[in-house]
This record gives structure tokens, C-alpha cells and sequence, in this order.
């Protein structure tokens, strides 16, 4: 806002609410743009990521092909990993919050995101097979939530680099 009147060009826009209430939301453009760059850095870095969990569970001799990572397994970890970020944004947009907090918070989304997908490896091994999983998903499970430790890192960095540029940008007139 500049004076009394509000910035035509900013990322935010002043919007009258059906109430007659004044709310300062983010403009379309900056939307897209964010919702881009969170869910492209949550999709692509938790891909990277199945596909390094493969190779180092399977002791490096299998490898996640072209037709997986763009096959229904791609799309559905993707979409998984974009959630990630996205769920951070809306925990701490606009809040001032520091670049600590957006890891610590993003590595207890992607814990809670892994122990979702423990719990239904679990529960389809205990249904399916009628046998509890062996003892190397301990170590698989164990390495999954490292490499979610390490998806936090990037998905804290990203969100709030996104956050101060939005800041700033709100600010700079």
C-alpha cells in the first residue's frame, strides 16, 4: 500500500470482502507462481528421492526407469511431494517465521507424511500377506525417514525463501 491507496502491482491486492471487510490476499500472479514453485520443488525433490531410496535399498541394482517416474508411481509420488510445501506455506506464510522454523516444521510434515505411508505398508503387508513385514523394513523404514529429513531441508529453504521474497515485495514501493 502506498499513502491511502493500494498498490495496483504488487503480490498482494486489498479485496472487499461480502461483509464490507478489507482483506490483503495474494494477487493471481503471485499465486500461480508460488503454487508453481511449491509443488514443482515438492514433486521433483520427492521424486529424486524415490528414486535414490530404490537404488540404495535395492543395493544399487535397480533403478527407477523413465516409464516408473512418468508412470501412475511418478505421478502419485509427485503429487505426494508436492503437498509437502504447500501444506508449509499455509503453516507459516506471513508470520515472520525464521529460516529454523520452516525445516523443523517441514521435517514434522514429511515425518508425518512417511508415517503415513509406513502405516498403509504395514497394514497392506499384515492384510495381504498375513505376515508382519520383515526386519529389513526397519532399515528401509529408518532410511525413509532420513531421506524425509533431507526433503525438509529443501522444502524449508524453498517456502521460506518464497516467503521473505513476498515480504520484501510487499514492502518495496
Amino acid at each position: 500500500m502506498t499513502g491511502e491507496h493500494p498498490r495496483e502491482d504488487g503480490p498482494t491486492e486489498v479485496v472487499e470482502t461480502e461483509d464490507g471487510e478489507l482483506i490483503e490476499r495474494l494477487s493471481g500472479g503471485t499465486a500461480t507462481l508460488l503454487l508453481v514453485w511449491l509443488t514443482g520443488v515438492g514433486a521433483l525433490s520427492t521424486l529424486l528421492a524415490a528414486w535414490s531410496y530404490v537404488w540404495i535399498v535395492s543395493g544399487g541394482t535397480q533403478r527407477l526407469g523413465v516409464d516408473a517416474l512418468f508412470g501412475g508411481f511418478g505421478l502419485y509420488t509427485a503429487l505426494a511431494g508436492a503437498a509437502g510445501p504447500c501444506v508449509l506455506w499455509l503453516a507459516g506464510r506471513a508470520q515472520a517465521h525464521s529460516l529454523r522454523w520452516f525445516i523443523i516444521t517441514g521435517a514434522k510434515i514429511a515425518l508425518v507424511m512417511v508415517g503415513m505411508v509406513l502405516a498403509f505398508v504395514f497394514l497392506a503387508t499384515l492384510v495381504m500377506a498375513g505376515a508382519l513385514p520383515g526386519p529389513g523394513a526397519l532399515v528401509a523404514s529408518g532410511l525413509m525417514a532420513l531421506m524425509a529429513i533431507v526433503l525438509a531441508l529443501v522444502w524449508g529453504a524453498a517456502t521460506w525463501g518464497a516467503d521473505r521474497w513476498i515480504a520484501r515485495a510487499r514492502t518495496d514501493g
